[in-house]
């Protein structure tokens, strides 16, 4: 019934609206008689369209109602999903930002560690060149020791073999030759 209603309001609406142009065109004269034929040409005109279109016109709109209906679930259907996906790929990407924080820090104390020990192996293999430097030193200076009282020591023979030459006499030589060879006898 109420269906009908809005139909008849409308068709009104729509007599009154196709009917103005002619009161217009008319040059100001009201022709009822006119206004009246007008108006059942209009009402037989919607009701023909309304008796043969109304029903396909009806079936065709509460389609189109429908699928603009499941259109919009579909559609709210995706946003959901979507906003869901938004959340994971959110909660994922702070899950990565705080993995490559780990990651980071990792690295820093890994590379840390890695200086530290390449200090300590630098200070130990500093150490070790410096008491291998202390050895050769002073194995050197024992060397040029034991070389310069070698030396000193020709030198002090020599020097001494010279004062005995220059300070001996041939009877001083004689005198030492026969002690040296009593030693020798009395060693045998």
């Amino acid at each position: 019934m109420k269906h009908h209603r809005q139909t008849l309001t409308l068709g009104w609406v729509a007599l009154l609206s196709l009917t103005a142009p002619a009161f217009a065109a008319g040059g100001g004269e009201v022709g009822w008689s006119k206004t009246i034929f007008h108006g059942v040409n209009a009402a037989i005109l919607f009701y023909i369209i309304y008796r043969f279109f109304g029903p396909k016109v009806t079936a065709g709109l509460q389609s189109k109602s429908k699928q603009v209906a499941r259109d919009i679930d579909e559609a709210t259907r995706l946003h959901a999903e979507a906003s869901a996906r938004l959340a994971a790929a959110e909660a994922d990407l702070a899950a990565l930002a705080g993995k490559a924080e780990a990651l980071l820090a990792d690295l820093r104390r890994e590379g840390e560690a890695e200086r530290d020990k390449l200090v300590a192996q630098a200070k130990a293999e500093a150490e070790r060149i410096t008491a291998e430097a202390e050895r050769t030193a002073r194995s050197e200076i024992a060397r040029v020791k034991a070389r310069l009282e070698a030396e000193l020591g020709e030198m002090a023979v020599e020097a001494a073999a010279r004062a005995l030459r220059e300070k001996t006499t041939p009877a001083d030589q004689r005198r030492l030759a026969v002690e040296y060879l009593t030693r020798l006898e009395e060693r045998s």
